[in-house]
């Protein structure tokens, strides 16, 4: 068993336990999701139609955010890498703002509504949470998902996360 200290900016943010097959988060809650991403992440089939678990938010000051994602390795990596299924993520993200609204529209050409659900998964929400966030219906909410994917060249909720916190304007 192993202690990984998160230290973001000269301090620490955040302890991970890591024990063979497992990471353990102090929060019940986000170890929880934390375990079913790795379970997912270990018994990934790239053949399924089964999606893999959104990445863990772990909120570890007001204003830092960390995402711990699994990314399914395809079999030719296996090999090279000992036999691991899958690597773990663990990403800060910053917060994008109402204002990153009008660079989403124009640099994937998102509708305002498009952008305002891409808004809202980069800030963790589940596309449930969204969709009550912003007053509509979830199939409403999983058409404009579709239109993201899309535009966006994404494929999972994760990977455009992902995409959001990285950009650059």
């Amino acid at each position: 068993m192993a202690f990984v200290d998160l230290v973001l900016n000269g301090s620490s943010a955040c302890q991970l336990v890591v024990h063979w097959q497992s990471i353990r988060i102090r929060d019940p809650l986000q170890n929880a999701k934390l375990s079913r991403l790795i379970r997912a992440g270990i018994d990934y089939d790239e053949n399924s139609e089964q999606p893999l678990p959104p990445p863990v938010k772990v909120k570890v000051s007001q204003d830092k955010t960390v995402y711990i994602d699994v990314i399914p390795l395809p079999a030719a990596f296996r090999e090279k890498l000992d036999g691991a299924q899958s690597l773990l993520s663990i990403r800060q993200v910053e917060d994008l703002d109402d204002a990153n609204a009008d660079f989403l529209q124009q640099e994937f050409h998102l509708t305002p509504a498009e952008s305002a659900v891409a808004l809202q998964l980069s800030r963790g929400l589940s596309l449930k949470q969204a969709a009550k966030a912003l007053g509509v219906s979830i199939w409403t909410a999983r058409s404009h998902l579709r239109s993201i994917f899309q535009k966006t060249n994404t494929h999972r909720q994760g990977e455009l996360v992902s995409l959001l916190a990285h950009i650059e304007h």
